[in-house]
């Protein structure tokens, strides 16, 4: 199982996306691709950002079909039993040195909670954590 950062889900939607991520989407069964409500919130956040006009209204709904249909059942909560993992993950890797943003300790602890890899361009915060971390912009196909 995978937990998709926000960086991989949103590829696809860009305008000159990088198309070895859309593929390495497709090759991946649907069932083991799971989002954390974290990613939710900045793919949400992203479109409210942008200007009113036909682009903000395209992405809105498109982000809105990934969560309601694409990935329906299988967005992560960030609960209380994950709030306790991202304090563990991100104190530890604090003491080691190494920085991890709050919304990348808060996927990594989705992840770490549910035993799930991540699947990521930014694969430094979430190996910090000891995660198994997929990078779609260099996987073999």
């Amino acid at each position: 199982m995978i937990v998709v950062d926000t960086n991989v889900i949103s590829e696809p939607l860009r305008k000159g996306h990088e198309q070895r991520v859309r593929d390495w989407l497709n090759r991946q069964a649907p069932e083991t691709l799971y989002l954390s409500a974290v990613t939710v919130a900045e793919l949400t956040l992203g479109v409210e950002l942008l200007s009113d006009g036909r682009r903000k209204d395209d992405l809105r709904g498109a982000v809105r079909s990934l969560i309601a249909e694409t990935f329906r059942g299988r967005v992560l909560a960030f609960d209380g039993a994950v709030a306790q993992a991202y304090a563990s993950l991100v104190a530890d890797a604090r003491m080691r040195g190494r920085s991890i943003s709050f919304a990348d300790g808060q996927i990594a602890a989705t992840a770490s909670h549910h035993s799930f890899a991540v699947a990521t361009r930014d694969t430094s915060p979430f190996e910090a954590c000891g995660l198994t971390v997929i990078n779609p912009w260099t996987a073999e196909p």
